[in-house]
């Protein structure tokens, strides 16, 4: 209990902190978000949106090296599309309502608790890898911050090493049966398109945020906020993560531009679960008609 208070004072103040700071700068804020086109903020949201999609068959995935087999679709997306809604609120009350959710619609099927979140392990590890191949090519564009380009091709190296080796010392131990998706060759490569293909939305939508609001949009900007989005979502940051994130990496360059990006950032970020959640919703009640008995006429009624 006190946890969940602590958590939702900690939520209040990041979001009272952005609301004083764009209360503040209210004219330049006002400014950028005028000048975003409604097409721009639209493709913004379809584009995390097409993320979360892609994050949820990535997961699909993983779950199933657990038991071998994969769990029905409907099940995982609705869990997923359900922990995404909570997250908004609360990010620590993704996981909960996943596993929880999960276990519901999978019934039997479903891995165990601690299966469903380690399941989530290489789907980062192989973000973490692409945030790092951004932040080696940026620096070596722009031939600066020596230490970057070393220490993030270091980091790659070092996460897809130990991905490829636990799967092979731990496949006995039941709760990192997740992990085994990285052993099999197949699955592994249909792991890696689908981590590849997310973060190419990821960063076209940061690219775009970042240029329909004036600041700087280089890759060197786009992983940094990257980075920065998943530090500050592990965070009881609720839905002042965006912003907070943003304001991290860039208030420097310009404070109203960057509460602006972070506003859109948040803002697309809920639309975008909200269209992913209403998308599910109208799969799931279709399929649910659609498998539901037909009615008999009864015998000699016409």
């Amino acid at each position: 209990m006190r946890r969940a208070v602590g958590s939702g004072l900690i939520s209040l103040g990041v979001l009272g902190l952005v609301v004083w700071l764009a209360m503040r700068r209210a004219d330049e804020v006002g400014r950028a978000i005028d000048a975003i086109p409604a097409s721009a903020f639209l493709t913004i949201v379809a584009l995390h949106a097409g993320t979360l999609m892609l994050r949820s068959e990535a997961w699909r995935l993983t779950l199933a090296a657990v038991e071998g087999r994969p769990l029905q679709r409907r099940a995982v997306h609705t869990a997923n599309a359900a922990a995404f809604l909570a997250g908004t609120a609360q990010s620590q009350a993704a996981l909960p309502a996943r596993v929880a959710l999960l276990r519901r619609l999978a019934g039997s099927d479903a891995p165990r608790p601690a299966q469903i979140v380690m399941a989530d392990v290489p789907i980062f590890a192989l973000e973490l890898c692409a945030t790092s191949a951004l932040l080696f090519g940026s620096a070596l564009a722009r031939l600066s911050d020596w230490w970057v380009a070393p220490a993030a091709l270091a980091l790659a190296l070092a996460v897809l090493g130990t991905a490829r080796m636990v799967p092979e010392r731990c496949s006995q131990r039941p709760m990192l049966r997740g992990l085994a998706v990285l052993a099999d060759r197949r699955r592994r490569r249909a792991l890696c398109a689908l981590v590849m293909a997310l973060s190419a939305l990821t960063v076209a939508r940061i690219w775009l945020v970042l240029s329909v609001c004036g600041l700087p949009h280089g890759l060197g900007e786009i992983a940094w906020l990257w980075a920065a989005l998943g530090i500050f979502g592990l965070l009881p940051l609720g839905p002042g993560a965006p912003a907070g994130a943003t304001l991290a990496t860039l208030g420097g360059e310009s404070l109203g531009a960057a509460v602006a990006g972070g506003l859109v950032l948040g803002a697309s970020s809920i639309a975008g679960v909200l269209v992913y959640g209403l998308v599910v919703a109208v799969v799931w009640l279709t399929g649910r008609a659609a498998r539901a008995p037909r009615s008999r006429p009864l015998r000699g009624y016409r």
